[in-house]
């Protein structure tokens, strides 16, 4: 009997080992981090200076996403919506919203089972001025498989596999590689050195160590397991300065644990974020005017274009023209064409697309 019971406990914990095994990482331990402490003082002025009016809080980053699939798309444009609102969701409070110039679908085997060493195939689908999320059937580094990557903190492309997309219970893992896009480390980061718990006195070290931010507690990496249903870190981790318990932070989205407790960001993260679109050019560049109004003449009869604004599209020229095989994508909160509009295109493929933002309020 008791060699039975034996038997029974060590099953339970090899299944139990190896379901934690079989879980693919929130993201990989291979990004560039290249985010440092604080940002370009001067250059962050000159930048809010120079936005004066074109383009005021919250900042509206315009975004594209690409969808890679081996036959059919597995993710709908309905779930790419809802996720896409999950994240500006999290991100309102913070000044920063989302809008969404259009979807893009690619049948590509190579691209759709996905390992990060080929970041580089993905540049071509990227766009200029524009945050790419592109989305994966299977996603995987060297370690194993991910749920998803920014590549590089910061950056301008992020990758997701498409099972983050399709839950309706994971709603964090799009925001939470943003948040890398935007500068921001896990709270647990260890690469500049152990953050204590302390945040007075002799072991305070929160801005030269871990994720930079002294209003996200010091935290370590834990295992869901150690993370209650009720959101509560329940382990015994100690600060190594004084020996105190850490307080670890399992409802923050830049954390891992168990990702339905994810749902905070601080407003400490949210400064920095927003300090880094400001002073990262390629996030910068990424900003959406608040208002476009065109007055000059204009004709595409191919190739692709996008206007994304994010209160207002005026397009008053005399003549503004698309035909042909051209693709235009026109989103902001209100569109307005004048009588020289003409929006006929007639070629395989040809798209125009007037969509409002819902993302931005």
């Amino acid at each position: 009997m008791k060699k039975l019971t034996m038997m029974l406990l060590l099953f339970f914990a090899y299944n139990n080992v190896m379901s934690q095994i079989a879980q693919p990482q929130e993201c990989s331990m291979f990004m560039r981090k290249t985010a440092k402490a604080m940002v370009d003082q001067a250059l962050k002025q000159e930048r809010i200076t120079g936005l004066g009016q074109r383009a005021s809080l919250p900042y509206t980053m315009r975004i594209q996403v690409v969808v890679f699939s081996a036959s059919s798309p597995t993710v709908t444009n309905a779930d790419i919506h809802r996720n896409i609102a999950n994240m500006a969701n999290f991100y309102r409070p913070q000044n920063i919203c989302f809008i969404l110039s259009d979807i893009e679908y690619v049948q590509d085997a190579t691209m759709a089972n996905f390992h990060t060493d080929n970041e580089s195939s993905l540049i071509s689908y990227t766009r200029p001025s524009y945050l790419s999320i592109f989305i994966h059937n299977n996603l995987a580094d060297n370690l194993g498989t991910l749920n998803g990557i920014a590549y590089e903190i910061p950056n301008t492309y992020l990758s997701i596999v498409d099972d983050a997309i399709l839950s309706t219970t994971n709603v964090s893992t799009l925001a939470h590689e943003m948040g890398h896009c935007f500068g921001l480390y896990h709270t647990f980061e260890s690469l500049f050195g152990s953050e204590n718990g302390a945040r007075s006195g002799p072991c305070r070290n929160c801005e030269t160590t871990g994720d930079y931010l002294c209003d996200t507690q010091a935290d370590r990496n834990v295992a869901e397991t150690s993370i209650t249903v009720s959101c509560i870190y329940d382990g015994t981790a100690t600060s190594g300065c004084d020996n105190s318990a850490l307080i670890m932070e399992p409802r923050n989205i830049m954390t891992y644990g168990r990702r339905t407790c994810r749902d905070q960001f601080t407003n400490g993260q949210g400064g920095r974020a927003r300090d880094h679109i400001l002073t990262e050019t390629s996030l910068f560049n990424c900003i959406a005017p608040d208002v476009i109004t065109l007055t000059t003449n204009t004709n595409y009869s191919g190739g692709g274009y996008s206007l994304t604004a994010k209160d207002w599209i005026n397009i008053a020229s005399p003549s503004y023209q698309i035909s042909g095989s051209a693709q235009m994508r026109i989103t902001s909160g209100s569109i307005r064409l004048g009588p020289g509009v003409a929006l006929r295109p007639t070629g395989i493929n040809a798209i125009v697309a007037l969509k409002t933002n819902a993302y931005c309020e």
